[in-house]
């Protein structure tokens, strides 16, 4: 891939999934100075999980990441297995590698005993998914374009390459996993490996003699809904929250005044719709709170209504703002 074929305009995601044009705002944002007082914070060199094999269950200890990536400490363990094409032999010598957890420092390899989370995210983009792209020339082409890549550098075979981001909160890792793919996808042409998406995927040990280096990245601050049973909503983190703390404060206020705003089948169900293309399974506990000051409110019935609406839910389905409007028409005012 040459910096021409990869020099697009800048994207964002929008409402209907897609990135549409950024120009002179992002290059504005892309300079992330420590103590310069802008909105992100300075990154800080995080600590993450050592393990002995890809076979450990427990860490060794913990280390600097920056120490771990840019180290040449492996450089000929790598080098014999890139060399090498038997299959044995490779899995011998990637089996006597040491692995990293980069997403963060955990008590042992289980996504419920993680310690600390980095702030970051790993992605891999294989040579085999990938066929008509040099891997190898393009990281620092998605470098400058990408002002959260934290690191770029060649997996252990040399052939794909892997990538750290900046993620903006650690509990929607796996959102921003997916808001990453689709970026690179859109942005770059790239097609990622969606079946390491944890935060204790391990990362075993590589070299890179010129890999891509930032060390103050600025955090990616989109996210996609992971529920299968909800809409592919894009938002940043913040949009997220303020949705959120919306539809908290109208339940709050419609249970408080015990506003009736199911009375039409035809509300009761737009309602359950854009809870469910949302927030997924999780608005089933807001559609029950508002259904609840129905007289003939039942439970039953309320649970198969919000099932349906699961499976209605498309792509150019009911959205939130129907749910705010319908609302409004009952004059409850959120704002």
């Amino acid at each position: 891939m040459t910096d021409k074929d990869m020099a697009h305009s800048k994207y964002i995601p929008n409402e209907k999934g897609y990135f549409k044009e950024k120009e002179n705002e992002e290059e504005k944002e892309n300079t992330n100075f420590k103590g310069s007082g802008r909105i992100f914070t300075p990154f800080e060199e995080p600590l993450v999980s050592l393990f002995e094999s890809i076979f450990s269950t427990e860490p060794i200890k913990t280390i600097r990441l920056s120490k771990f990536l840019l180290s040449d400490k492996f450089r000929k363990q790598v080098e014999q297995y890139r060399a090498n094409t038997d299959k044995k032999t490779r899995e011998r010598i990637k089996g006597n590698l040491m692995c990293i957890t980069p997403s963060g420092t955990f008590s042992q390899r289980r996504e419920s005993n993680i310690i600390k989370h980095t702030e970051l995210l790993c992605i891999d983009i294989d040579s085999k998914d990938n066929p008509n792209i040099d891997l190898a020339d393009c990281k620092n082409v998605i470098g400058l374009h990408c002002p959260y890549l934290y690191y770029a550098g060649l997996s252990l075979s040399g052939e794909g390459i892997f990538l750290i981001f900046r993620i903006q909160n650690p509990e929607y890792h796996k959102q921003h996993f997916e808001a990453l793919a689709m970026y690179l996808n859109r942005k770059f042409k790239l097609q990622v490996d969606k079946s390491v998406k944890s935060p204790v995927s391990l990362r075993v040990a590589s070299y890179d003699e010129n890999p891509y280096f930032n060390e103050n990245p600025i955090p990616f601050q989109y996210t996609i809904d992971t529920n299968n049973k909800s809409g592919q909503i894009i938002r940043t983190i913040t949009q997220r929250e303020e949705i959120r703390k919306q539809v908290e404060k109208i339940v709050s206020i419609i249970r408080k005044n015990r506003i009736d705003i199911t009375k039409q089948y035809q509300d009761w169900f737009k309602i359950g719709c854009a809870l469910a293309y949302e927030f997924g399974e999780e608005g089933r506990f807001w559609f029950h709170l508002i259904s609840r000051i129905y007289p003939k409110y039942n439970e039953g019935d309320c649970d198969m209504q919000y099932n349906r609406c699961l499976k209605y839910k498309k792509e150019d389905g009911v959205k939130i703002a129907t749910f705010f409007y319908i609302c409004k028409r009952f004059n409850i005012k959120y704002q």
